[in-house]
């Protein structure tokens, strides 16, 4: 069972692709020695991946040094929540808002979003003063 599985995981890195790599590479290692099943560590790694380079290509135009934060924890519900400071950017009601198009408008970041919903439980978009917080759930399929 997910829930008993003890990964806490913390992870603060520039927004660069080598950060990226690294951030997934020590998910992976971390998660796989606490026997995170393979399935929903394939699901969290796919999400984190898609959130940096979003805030990356999207939030902040670009690579550059300014942070992106993951924080993994496993109790009670595995739980990915992700920081950046970009502009708000709130997916839950640009999706909601893209349900209600129709047809809907085929735009740049559309395919990565709906991975996002797809792979995810639960999204649920926070505003931060200087920023967004994502809190991902995910529960075993």
């Amino acid at each position: 069972m997910v829930a008993s599985v003890p990964v806490d995981i913390e992870i603060t890195a520039p927004a660069t692709r080598a950060a990226l790599l690294s951030s997934l590479a020590r998910i992976g290692q971390i998660a796989a020695a606490e026997n995170l099943p393979a399935d929903t560590l394939a699901r969290v790694l796919v999400v984190a991946e898609e959130l940096v380079l979003n805030t990356i290509t999207h939030g902040y135009g670009g690579e550059c040094g300014r942070p992106v934060r993951i924080n993994l924890t496993a109790a009670p519900v595995l739980t990915l929540v992700y920081e950046d400071d970009a502009p708000p950017f709130d997916p839950v009601l640009w999706r909601r808002r893209r349900a209600a198009d129709s047809p809907p408008a085929l735009r740049e970041g559309q395919a990565g979003l709906d991975l996002l919903f797809g792979l995810a439980s639960d999204v649920r978009w926070r505003p931060r003063e200087a920023g967004n917080r994502l809190i991902v759930t995910f529960t075993p399929r």
